[in-house]
């Protein structure tokens, strides 16, 4: 996981332990990684207090990680089947994280079905399917065009009936800012809670980390909507804001479940606080 912020190399670009902090350099950094005004404001407010760059480090590693740790999420699976609804923007590698995830249960011994809600996406089906027979799990589709919440009630009583443990449903994209479209999200999570009767288990939002201060935004707004369970953060592996997930967590209290990168099915990982920190500071 290779993130792009490498603030501990760039604090010492500018101070050393014989040398005073530059203030407005640390700022400048802690800027760049997205962090956000609040929380830049709470670090700086005892880094400068550090003598060199040994405390300064020390320092944000551990207010990092105290910030963070929170963020911590389990992914419980406690019914059969396990409903998880996968919501998201367009663009931020769902239906991949959908496989992902699929993958991940399966190989936890649990038997998984994917359904291909996705339906307005040009070769979002197909794209799922592909994933699910190279996984060896159970699929579900009733092709292109057909109407999402009927594709998630249906897909529900197909689960039941061939003893599915986790059903993961990968809903189309949505432009959150555009009240139309996350009102038919809406829908399909009734359909869903219908076929069910009782809501998903879990309503899961997959965020691309290069959308930097844009997630609290998309979290804020799906959360409203649907009430969103935790976050799968992805993309990881290019110029990454996740600088972000702070304002989240402080904000919204939701928990980040898994982080991922690339296209290979098994580049998921369950998000721990400290392995994060660590690859925030060091790169």
């Amino acid at each position: 996981m290779a993130l792009n912020f490498r603030i501990a190399s760039k604090i010492k670009g500018f101070f050393s332990k014989n040398q005073s902090i530059s203030i407005k350099d640390i700022e400048k950094i802690l800027y760049d990684a997205d962090f956000g005004a609040s929380v830049v404001s709470e670090l700086m407010s005892e880094i400068k207090a550090s003598k060199n760059i040994d405390e300064a480090i020390h320092f944000l590693n551990e207010k990092l990680l105290e910030m963070f740790k929170p963020c911590e999420g389990v992914l419980e699976i406690n019914n059969k089947p396990s409903v998880i609804m996968m919501v998201g923007v367009n663009g931020t590698g769902k239906t991949t994280a959908s496989a992902k995830l699929a993958k991940k249960l399966k190989d936890e011994g649990k038997k998984v079905m994917l359904v291909a809600a996705d339906t307005f996406r040009a070769a979002a089906v197909e794209q799922l399917e592909h994933w699910a027979k190279k996984i060896d799990c159970e699929f579900f589709s009733k092709g292109k065009e057909a109407d999402p919440g009927a594709v998630g009630f249906e897909g529900v009583l197909k689960a039941k009936d061939s003893d599915i443990d986790v059903l993961i449903i990968d809903t189309g994209g949505r432009i959150h800012t555009q009240l139309g479209l996350m009102a038919e999200i809406q829908k399909v999570y009734k359909a869903i809670a219908k076929a069910l009767q009782r809501d998903p288990d879990h309503v899961l939002l997959v965020v691309d980390s290069t959308q930097g201060q844009n997630i609290k935004n998309q979290t804020e707004i799906f959360n409203d909507s649907l009430g969103v369970s935790g976050l799968i953060l992805t993309k990881l592996d290019g110029t990454a804001k996740g600088g972000a997930i702070t304002n989240i967590l402080r904000d919204l209290k939701l928990p980040v479940f898994f982080t991922s990168k690339g296209e290979n099915l098994g580049s998921i990982e369950v998000f721990k606080a400290q392995s994060f920190v660590d690859k925030v500071l060091l790169g």
